[in-house]
């Protein structure tokens, strides 16, 4: 075999890695993603995944209710329980990953804020993702397919 065919295999190689070692990213940080999900989008900023507001911002009655349990109150932080947190799981698939809630009670958060716009990462946290999980961990799988 000459270096051309050598290097082609190699290459071949390069582009199969890439969606497992993805995939394999993803499942060894499903906490991380998930934190992105509940604690800095919905808690910290009140944030749907395309950085909007949550709206709308909770009524009078509910500020009364999470002030007496002190609860945040300064956005939509979609916690009250705790249970819709922990009810978030994400599934690593080939080529994306999908992010689901279950709690019997999410549908109704779907009607009153939106279908599409609760659950999914922001570009910033994806890029943060990619830049800090996914780039090392490809740039490791990669060497090691090049050394052999």
């Amino acid at each position: 075999m000459n270096a051309a065919d050598k290097l082609r295999i190699r290459v071949k190689e390069l582009q199969k890695a890439i969606n497992p070692t993805i995939k394999n990213t993803v499942n060894q940080n499903k906490k991380l993603l998930i934190y992105y999900q509940t604690g800095e989008q919905w808690y910290g900023k009140g944030e749907d995944s395309k950085g909007f507001d949550i709206v709308p911002s909770y009524a009078l009655s509910t500020i009364k209710s999470k002030r007496n349990k002190g609860q945040k109150t300064s956005n939509v932080t979609l916690r009250d329980t705790g249970e819709l947190y922990k009810s978030i799981k994400i599934d690593a698939q080939t080529n994306a990953f999908i992010i689901s809630a279950n709690v019997e009670y999410f549908k109704y958060l779907v009607l009153h804020y939106g279908s599409n716009i609760l659950l999914g990462i922001q570009r910033s946290n994806l890029k943060k993702f990619v830049e800090n999980e996914v780039l090392p961990n490809l740039k490791q799988e990669f060497k090691a397919i090049i050394a052999k």
